[in-house]
């Protein structure tokens, strides 16, 4: 992504699971680790590919040691939390690279091949182990019958269309169960977004994480409800989220997890994340002290990321590539960026400078972003836009608000910032009010199609 925006309310499957692997290994984890790898393998041929059985044997070991090489890490064959962290975020852009993990846009079916079949293909097994009824299949990136009576198989427990082929409904219900499953959400044989009982300040396990990974998720689109950790502990401060979603939802307020709460949480949490992630714009944290060369770490990387953004709009900054270290190369880039952006040219980045570079950044990003930028004839731009979003897409969504205000005196007319303030936020949370469209506050694709629609009306 550019620098400057930030994606929240993805889910992830890639929390550290606390326990070290090493050859002998065996679980879930061990099968979520040789997935990243055989995946891995498809973009890097110097790492040897691995099947995912949930065995750590010297295979597994072998390719840990690969990928450990190649990121400059201790080469022990072991998986501890460094080197899961690190194996997660390169799936994370291979993926990306790739499309992600949302749906590939063409219906998988026999005889199909690719990394979306692997994914299918992982989501399969991961669901088998905790359903009754569903068989485990090889993970190979072939769509074969073995897959395909697997699919039905889950079609079937999940009230699908059984027909062994994965569209757009089946790979949304795939990803589901298998995030609830690789991330602890479900007990055996219970289906994502079951109630299972009354939850209250004190109670613990399994369903408490569900409500808590769904309350994070809601956390990261309404401002008002504030974020928990998923810990499995229906502590003070998961309390406190349950109030405040309960207080936006228009429900009895008083902290306690009954069914009709539940169920608010986890379908709006659903109808959200359907949407992607939403894209908000948040500075990062300038350093305390001036940057220069010799340094190295994560500011480092950030600070390269941001001139490597700029670079790509403006010509006379001299690319360097990202880099954790400061060196001769990054030193040049920051000099030709100072030049650039009229700042003393130094070669060395103050508070200040970091700050200027971040803004112009900011600035083009308005302009130009790599991402939640609407296409042309106002298609939708494919990420959630909520407070605090920036760039075009928000820009449309202010115009379209102003032609309805034009026509309609109820409405209020919001500066055309292209920043999704308070201001923006209220006057689309009347018109939804005013005409029962839901996500309140948020503008998905069903939003953003309906808002777009009055707009032309009026």
């Amino acid at each position: 992504t550019s620098e400057g925006e930030t994606f929240t309310g993805a889910q992830s499957a890639g929390a550290w699971p606390g326990t070290v692997l090493r050859r002998g290994s065996t679980g879930r984890s061990v099968e979520q680790v040789q997935f990243w790898l055989s995946s891995l393998a498809q973009f890097d041929s110097d790492l040897p590919s691995v099947r995912v059985d949930g065995s750590f044997g010297a295979a597994t070991e072998r390719a840990v040691k690969e990928f450990q090489k190649s990121e400059g890490l201790t080469q022990d064959g072991v998986v501890g939390q460094t080197t899961w962290q690190e194996l997660y975020a390169e799936w994370v852009n291979a993926q990306s690279d790739a499309g992600g993990t949302a749906y590939p846009g063409t219906a998988l079916r026999t005889g199909s091949r690719g990394n979306a079949v692997r994914l299918v293909q992982f989501w399969l097994r991961l669901a088998a182990e905790n359903y009754t009824g569903l068989s485990n299949v090889t993970v190979d990136g072939s769509f074969g019958s073995g897959t395909a009576s697997a699919v039905r198989a889950f079609q079937r427990l999940f009230g699908l269309t059984a027909d062994g082929v994965v569209g757009a409904g089946t790979w949304a219900k795939l990803n589901e169960v298998g995030l609830a499953v690789a991330n602890n959400l479900v007990g055996q044989n219970i289906q994502p977004g079951q109630f299972v009982t009354t939850l209250r300040e004190g109670s613990t396990g399994t369903p408490v994480r569900a409500l808590q990974y769904n309350l994070r998720l809601l956390a990261a689109y309404y401002r008002d409800v504030p974020t928990v950790t998923v810990d499995g502990t229906f502590g003070a401060a998961t309390r406190r989220a349950v109030i405040a979603w309960q207080e936006h939802a228009g429900l009895t307020v008083d902290g306690v997890v009954g069914r009709l709460t539940w169920q608010s949480i986890y379908d709006s949490a659903q109808q959200v994340s359907a949407s992607g992630p939403a894209v908000t714009a948040r500075a990062p944290d300038p350093p305390e002290e001036t940057l220069k060369v010799g340094d190295s770490g994560q500011k480092i990387r950030i600070l390269s990321q941001i001139l490597e953004f700029l670079a790509q709009f403006l010509p006379e900054i001299t690319p360097s590539g990202l880099t954790d270290t400061f060196g001769d190369a990054l030193e040049t880039t920051v000099r030709s960026a100072q030049q650039t952006l009229g700042r003393t040219v130094t070669g060395k980045v103050t508070p200040a400078d970091w700050l200027a570079f971040y803004r112009a950044a900011l600035s083009l990003g308005a302009v130009n972003p790599a991402s939640a930028a609407p296409e042309p004839q106002e298609v939708w731009p494919g990420a959630a836009l909520t407070l605090g979003s920036s760039g075009p897409a928000v820009l449309q969504v202010q115009q379209w608000l102003n032609e309805i205000a034009a026509q309609d005196c109820s409405a209020s007319f919001v500066p055309e910032t292209g920043e999704f303030d308070t201001a923006t936020q209220t006057a689309l949370e009347a018109w939804q009010i005013a005409n029962n469209i839901t996500p309140l506050g948020v503008v998905d694709d069903s939003v953003w199609k309906q808002l777009k629609a009055y707009a032309n009306i009026s």
